[in-house]
């Protein structure tokens, strides 16, 4: 046996070895990287932004990392409820079982009293403990932050319910682009909108826009949204233009 040349054949398939390990590593650092973004990825001025305002973070507040391609969406109001007690619809009689956020129970509890209820996601963040449940009507898999439908309940029982519901136009010569990071618009509402003392409590990618109720067609922006914990103000983030506008938290007066 030639062990010379066996000794040149070991290490070099040893080299080869280290080689694919370390590539391995290297990618499984990347990849963790690009999804474990976390509060201290901001911009220092930001981060001192946020110092000198007092602004802090909710325990579970996590900033996303999706930046996927997306257009204006248009459509028409086929019904919008108002936040009054008179516009709800009560459900009678209320359903007995313990209500659980699961499709199938729910789809099985109030499929057949809710119309489109398959259209419409849980959004937790912006429900009011023990007074009503939001959900928000979905398309293509984000959520329209302005069409609601709330579930009031009370005593472990869904008793009524108001919602919005909306029909979806193509969106003709209207391209799809890459919206803005979540890093990109949070730094800019920290550092220009945010008041001193802010806690935020939740950031979400989804649509928004401001409703005519004098127009037929509605338009709808890719856009952040950024939850305080005091639920007093709502600030979205054009995810194109980069805009940001401020809205009041709507909720419904108690059951």
């Amino acid at each position: 046996m030639d062990w010379r040349r066996a000794k040149s054949v070991l290490i070099f398939s040893f080299l080869m070895l280290n080689i694919v390990l370390g590539y391995q590593l290297w990618t499984e650092w990347r990849e963790r990287l690009n999804t474990a973004v976390d509060w201290t990825s901001l911009p220092p001025e930001t981060l001192q932004a946020m110092r000198d305002k007092n602004i802090q973070v909710d325990d579970n507040a996590k900033i996303p990392t999706e930046t996927p391609s997306m257009r204006e969406l248009t459509y028409t109001i086929k019904h919008r409820a108002g936040s009054g007690i008179s516009d709800r619809i009560a459900i009678s009689p209320a359903p007995e079982t313990r209500f659980v956020f699961s499709e199938d129970e729910l789809a099985g509890a109030l499929g057949k009293v809710i119309p489109e209820l398959n259209k419409y996601t849980l959004d937790l963040s912006a429900s009011r403990e023990g007074v009503f449940f939001v959900f928000n009507r979905m398309e293509g898999g984000w959520p329209i932050f302005d069409i609601h439908l709330n579930l009031f309940y009370s005593e472990q029982k869904i008793r009524a319910y108001s919602q919005d519901l909306i029909e979806i136009k193509p969106s003709t010569g209207v391209k799809e682009q890459q919206v803005l990071s979540a890093t990109k618009a949070l730094a800019k509402v920290i550092e220009r909108n945010l008041p001193v003392g802010s806690v935020i409590k939740e950031v979400r990618l989804g649509y928004h826009g401001e409703i005519f109720a004098d127009a037929e067609a509605q338009v709808s922006a890719p856009s952040w949204r950024v939850l305080l914990e005091n639920g007093e103000e709502v600030y979205y983030v054009n995810a194109i233009s980069a805009e940001v506008t401020t809205e009041k938290g709507e909720f419904p007066g108690n059951p």
